[in-house]
C-alpha cells in the first residue's frame, strides 16, 4: 500500500512525523489545534483528532490536558540485532546518558543468573545495578552480572555513572563482548520501577534478558533491564528463513 493509498489521517500523521523527524518541529513545539488544522488543511475535526492521536499513541506527541499538543522526546530506536552497550548506542544516536548506580558489589548468583553463566548456584558475581537516564529522564532499571573470576577489580576500575562498562571490559581486561542472545517481553511497572521511571504503577513497561559471550564464545555477563515502555522502540531486521 502506498502512501497515496493510506486514509487521510494517516496521510497527515506521516507528514507530521517527517516534520518532526527533519527538525522542522523540534521537542516541546506546539501544534495547532484540532480547528486549526482542519481549517489550514480542508479536513474535518475529526480527521485532525485522528491524525493527533495517531501519533499520540505511538509516543511522538504529548497531550497536555487544558495546554494542547506538543512534539514529544524522541523516542530512542535500539536496533535487537546489534550489539552496543547503553552508553555507547545513546553516543551513536546523539542523546546524553549516564546512570545513577544504585549497588556496585560482590553478589551471589541467583538461579536464573547461574545456570544463563553455567556456574554454581551462589558463585561470585560482579553485580551493577543503574538507573539509566537519556537527558537526564530515567528510562530504565539495569542489573548487570558479571563472573567475578575474570573480571577481578573491575568495580573500582571506572566511574559508572558515567563511564562505558564494555569500553572498561576491553580496555582494562581485553574481554571483547562478540554476540549476546537477548528476549524481550512485555509486562507492567511495579510500584517501585514506577517510582524509579516516573511513570504510573501498571505502565507499559519492557523487560529485557542479555546474555552476552566474548570473542572466545564464553558466556560473562548477564543483564536483566526494564525501559520504558513510552520510551523505546525495539528494531529487528528479519531475513526469509528456509521453508
Amino acid at each position: 500500500m502506498g502512501e497515496a493509498d493510506l486514509p487521510i489521517y494517516r496521510q497527515i500523521a506521516s507528514s507530521l512525523e517527517a516534520e518532526i523527524a527533519s527538525g522542522k518541529l523540534k521537542e516541546g513545539d506546539k501544534l495547532p489545534s484540532e480547528r486549526a488544522m482542519a481549517e489550514t488543511l480542508g479536513i474535518s475535526r475529526m480527521t485532525a483528532r485522528q491524525a493527533l492521536r495517531h501519533l499520540t499513541t505511538k509516543g511522538i506527541l504529548v497531550t497536555r490536558t487544558g495546554h494542547g499538543t506538543f512534539v514529544g522526546q524522541p523516542l530512542i530506536r535500539q536496533k535487537l540485532s546489534t550489539l552496543t552497550g547503553f552508553t555507547e548506542e545513546m553516543e551513536r544516536q546523539g542523546r546524553r546518558s549516564s546512570s545513577i548506580v544504585v549497588e556496585s558489589d560482590v553478589a551471589r548468583a541467583d538461579k536464573q543468573c547461574a545456570a544463563a553463566l553455567s556456574i554454581p548456584e551462589g558463585s561470585e558475581v560482579l553485580r551493577l545495578v543503574r538507573v539509566r537516564l537519556v537527558d537526564d529522564t530515567p528510562l530504565a532499571v539495569e542489573t548487570t552480572e558479571i563472573r567475578a573470576d575474570i573480571a577481578p577489580g573491575l568495580l573500582d576500575r571506572g566511574d559508572f555513572a558515567h563511564d562505558s562498562l564494555y569500553a572498561i571490559l576491553r580496555s582494562k581486561f581485553d574481554i571483547n563482548p562478540a554476540s549476546a542472545e537477548q528476549t524481550l517481553e512485555a509486562s507492567l511497572a511495579s510500584p517501585g520501577v514506577g517510582r524509579t521511571l516516573r511513570v504510573a504503577e501498571g505502565a507499559a513497561v519492557l523487560k529485557l534478558t542479555r546474555l552476552t559471550f566474548d570473542s572466545n564464545g564464553t558466556a560473562f555477563e548477564y543483564v536483566r533491564s526494564i525501559y520504558r515502555g513510552d520510551a523505546f522502540v525495539m528494531k529487528v531486521d528479519l531475513t526469509i528463513g528456509a521453508t
